[in-house]
């Protein structure tokens, strides 16, 4: 009976699904191809605005990184030239004191007045570990050490020569008034390097009586004391500060294992950590380079009015061992990692913005794209609306027409059928004289009859069912819940507060709807032996409840896929009503649902 309704509905369906079809192939190709029109030219202007402030940001830090090397090695540079100037003008006042000229001249009690001034000059100045007065043979005749802080003369017996030193052998070939200063290195005694380690500079000058040369005067300056205040004033660099002899050793590296390597044994020096800058580091002075391993900012030392000692051959005497130069090379070394540190912050940061905004540019071009697509889909589309609706409403009258005549062919087939069947029997039984076969069409007329009016029932409930308006709202959800209760054998508890007149048709029938599809729902997968119902109307709402006490389920799992439950909630929805389901495992199930409506 419906084939044909059916193949109607499938062929229109089938028509606009693939209609829908090709309007999405036309619709994405164009929003893309605008999407990325609007998009490209956005993203390459916020990647070049990224760009540029990275390399702005990156040239300012290099800048004040380069000004504030160079400022440091300026400053330590200064330190080391002040402290040789206050040691070569201690060494020359030594040299020209009375009571030195009043020793070499034979006068007593000198020598004693002189080792007292020394230990007085070496406790209130606390730079000198040692003070010596050498005669011309190269044996120490006074020699006073700091002690920690406790100047003492060493005793007669404990002096020794030094004739082989390189420092005293150069000494005395000055003229007058000349200062030698000898390279930066560690203290030896009786051949060994002292332990712990004591860095020391030697300042020598000649002492001289009526122009002839008497001896030697050697200062040796505590280097360690050099090392805390370039240690101090480089406190707060963004990097590394070290101190080199001019063959590269680190006098202050890295790590204490890089230091005095030309003394202790061992090769680590500058050229071993940094090869290709090495010679860079050498030939200029001062000086700044940038390589791969950062920025290095460099000055070459020469301490005011020093003698440079001569190369000399390695012997036994360790202190005469690779001396190198005397002159000092400050560093100030930047790494990679602090010199870009802050704009590669940056840079982070910059992308992170860029990434937010270039997701906001791609949302707003896919919009703006999408609705010029839209405009020209919509005008497109206008002209075979019309079309569309035409045939939309062909098809609808005839499927009106299909149903009426269904619904004229049952009337004329089954019911007039019975009609005529039972004309017959009455007008048989009106002509027949015997009284027996006159009962007998008559009691098959009253069965036709029944028969008839069952047929009548039938096609009256298919096309609408009549409790509801036999009964009312009240009444048809008594009805339903008694049958309910003899169907189901689940007890059905109920509190209704209503007065079916004051409810409009449409809010009737669907809460009726929802309460039957409610208790079909609980009969069927609840297993409980109890629900309960509410149907309260106030007035402008009307409320359901019902609650069943059975092994309930979990929302989530079911997630708005059973048509049961999606037809409830479209029926109160469509009323502009709220449906709320409320369920958990093993503790029933419970059904909310609330319609407005306004009264007759």
């Amino acid at each position: 009976m419906f084939s044909r309704d059916a193949q109607r509905s499938a062929k229109f369906t089938m028509s606009m699904t693939d209609s829908h079809n090709h309007s999405l192939s036309f619709f994405a190709l164009p929003v893309l191809r605008r999407m990325l029109a609007i998009f490209l030219p956005a993203a390459l202007l916020t990647a070049g605005v990224v760009v540029a402030l990275y390399y702005q940001d990156l040239t300012k830090e290099h800048s004040l990184y380069r000004q504030s090397g160079s400022h440091l090695v300026n400053l330590q540079s200064d330190i080391i030239y002040r402290e040789v100037d206050t040691v070569r003008s201690d060494l020359l006042y030594l040299a020209d004191q009375a009571v030195l000229r009043n020793l070499l001249s034979g006068v007593a009690p000198s020598k004693h007045e002189l080792e007292e001034e020394y230990k007085l000059l070496c406790r209130q100045r606390g730079l000198y570990d040692q003070i010596r007065y050498l005669d011309d043979t190269g044996q120490e005749r006074i020699r006073v050490n700091y002690n920690d802080g406790h100047p003492a003369v060493v005793p007669e017996r404990e002096l020794q020569t030094k004739a082989n030193r390189y420092y005293f052998t150069q000494t005395m070939s000055l003229h007058p008034g000349a200062v030698f200063v000898s390279p930066f290195d560690l203290n030896v005694e009786h051949d060994e390097i002292e332990r712990p380690l004591k860095p020391v500079i030697r300042f020598a000058t000649p002492v001289v009586l009526d122009k002839k040369k008497q001896g030697v005067l050697v200062l040796n300056y505590m280097g360690q004391l050099l090392i805390q205040k370039l240690d101090e004033m480089s406190a707060g660099f963004h990097g590394e500060s070290w101190l080199l002899n001019r063959d590269g050793f680190f006098l202050r590296g890295p790590s204490d294992e890089d230091e005095w390597g030309f003394m202790l044994g061992h090769d680590r020096r500058f050229a071993t950590y940094y090869p290709d800058e090495w010679p860079t580091l050498t030939l200029s002075s001062p000086g700044q380079m940038q390589t791969a391993h950062g920025l290095f900012s460099f000055r070459t030392i020469f301490p005011r009015g020093q003698v440079l000692p001569k190369p000399q051959a390695k012997t036994a005497d360790r202190e005469d061992a690779d001396l190198g130069d005397a002159g000092l090379i400050v560093v100030a070394h930047i790494p990679p990692s602090v010199l870009n540190g802050r704009a590669d912050l940056l840079l982070r940061r910059l992308l992170l913005l860029s990434a937010v905004v270039l997701l906001v540019l791609l949302i707003l071009a896919w919009y703006l794209a999408k609705a010029a697509a839209l405009r020209r889909n919509q005008e497109r589309h206008l002209a075979e609306s019309e079309v569309r609706l035409r045939k939309l409403s062909t098809q609808l009258i005839t499927a009106q027409e299909d149903e009426r005549r269904r619904l004229s062919r049952d009337l004329h087939d089954e019911l007039g059928q019975v009609v005529t069947s039972v004309t017959l029997e009455l007008q048989r039984a009106a002509q027949s004289a015997e009284t027996t076969k006159k009962d007998d069409l008559i009691k098959r007329a009253l069965q036709d009859t029944n028969c008839l009016l069952d047929k009548i029932h039938e096609i009256s409930v298919r096309i609408r069912p009549t409790l509801l308006d036999d009964l009312g709202l009240k009444d048809a959800v008594q009805s339903l819940l008694s049958d309910f209760e003899k169907s189901t054998g689940i007890v059905a508890r109920a509190e209704l507060h209503l007065d079916q007149s004051q409810l409009p048709a449409p809010v009737s029938e669907n809460i009726y709807r929802i309460l039957q599809e409610a208790l079909t729902n609980v009969a069927k997968h609840a297993r409980a032996k109890e629900v309960s119902i509410k149907l309260d109307v106030s007035t402008e709402r009307v409320s359901l409840r019902v609650q069943d006490t059975g092994v309930g389920f979990s929302p989530d799992r079911v997630n708005g896929q059973g048509l049961g439950l999606l037809g409830m909630r479209e029926r109160a929805e469509l009323l502009d009503g709220d449906f709320r389901l409320r369920s958990e495992v093993n503790q029933g199930t419970e059904i909310l649902v609330s319609i407005p409506f306004s009264s007759p």
